[in-house]
C-alpha cells in the first residue's frame, strides 16, 4: 500500500461556484492549501477575496464573475475555463439561494423558480458545459470529480417555511446519484470517463446562518443542534471536498456525505 500523498491535490484545476461565502471560501481555501489552482466564481466581484485566499497556501486563486441564474453566463464561465486551462479536475457546485420563507399557502411561484434556477438548474447546466473538460482531466490514476453541495434539508423535513430550498436540494442529491451511475461509468458506451460524482449535505455553517450566528443566543441555539456541540467551520467543508477530490476518495462515487456534526442522528432529527 502507498499512502504517500493520498490526500494530495497539488496541481489540480478546481472551480468553486459561490466561492465568496463561508462554505465556498472554506472549500477554496482547502484546495489552495493543498497546492491546487482554484477559480472562484460568483455574480459579484471576488477579486479581493481571491487575494485573501491566495495566502492560504502554495496554490493559486483566481476570481471569475458569472451570474449562474443566466444560461449565457454559465456558458461564458465554462468557455473561459476552457480557454484558460483546457481541462478541469474538480467542479464544486456550491452556489445556492435559501432562506426564502413564506407560508405554503402564500409561497410565491417566482421564489420557487428562483430556488430551482440556482439550486438545481444551474448545477445541471454548468456540469453539462464542463463535462468535456472533466473528461479530459480524469485518468485511470487520477480521477476528475464533481462535488455538489446540497443540505441536510434535502434529506430531513425542514422545520421552517422555506418550501423550495429543501426540495431543490433533494433534487440535487438525486441528480448527483444519477450522474454517478450514468456519466461516470468507465465502461459505458461513450468510451468511459474517469469522473466521480458525489454530494455533500452540510448542517449549520456560517454563510446562510450569519444572521442567526450574529447573536450569542443564536450561536448557542445552533451549537445545541449538532451532536458535536458546535456549528461547522469553513475548513470542515474544505477537508471533505479535498478528500473526495484526492486519491483518498477515488473509490467513492454516488455518495451522500453528511458534514453536519451529527444533526441527522441527534435527538431532534426527523426520521
Amino acid at each position: 500500500m502507498n499512502f504517500k500523498d493520498i490526500f494530495g491535490v497539488s496541481g489540480k484545476i478546481v472551480c468553486v461556484t459561490g466561492g465568496g461565502g463561508g462554505i465556498g471560501k472554506g472549500i477554496a481555501g482547502g484546495f489552495i492549501a493543498g497546492g491546487a489552482k482554484v477559480y472562484i466564481a460568483s455574480r459579484r466581484d471576488l477579486s479581493s477575496i481571491a487575494s485573501e485566499l491566495a495566502n492560504e497556501g502554495p496554490g493559486e486563486c483566481i476570481a471569475l464573475q458569472a451570474d449562474l441564474a443566466q444560461d449565457e453566463q454559465i456558458e461564458r464561465l465554462a468557455n473561459e475555463l476552457k480557454e484558460r486551462e483546457g481541462k478541469l479536475d474538480v467542479l464544486v457546485n456550491n452556489a445556492a439561494v435559501g432562506n426564502l420563507l413564506h407560508p405554503f399557502e402564500e409561497f410565491p411561484m417566482e421564489v420557487w423558480d428562483q430556488a430551482s434556477q440556482m439550486n438545481l438548474r444551474a448545477p445541471f447546466a454548468l456540469t453539462q458545459a464542463c463535462l468535456e473538460m472533466l473528461g479530459k482531466a480524469g485518468t485511470a490514476n487520477s480521477h476528475a470529480t464533481v462535488i455538489n453541495i446540497a443540505s441536510i434539508d434535502g434529506v430531513r423535513i425542514p422545520q421552517d417555511d422555506d418550501w423550495a430550498y429543501g426540495p431543490t436540494k433533494a433534487g440535487l442529491i438525486q441528480l448527483t446519484r444519477q450522474w454517478a451511475g450514468r456519466l461516470g461509468n468507465n465502461h459505458g458506451r461513450e468510451g468511459g470517463r474517469h469522473i466521480t460524482f458525489n454530494v455533500i449535505t452540510p448542517g449549520p455553517f456560517p454563510g446562510m446562518l450569519d444572521d442567526v450566528l450574529a447573536t450569542e443566543e443564536g450561536r448557542a441555539a445552533m451549537a445545541r443542534s449538532p451532536v458535536v456541540g458546535r456549528v461547522g467551520e469553513p475548513e470542515d467543508m474544505g477537508a471533505a471536498c479535498v478528500y473526495l477530490a484526492s486519491r483518498a476518495g477515488a473509490f467513492v462515487t454516488g455518495a451522500v456525505l453528511p458534514v453536519d456534526g451529527g444533526v441527522l442522528v441527534g435527538p431532534s432529527a426527523n426520521h
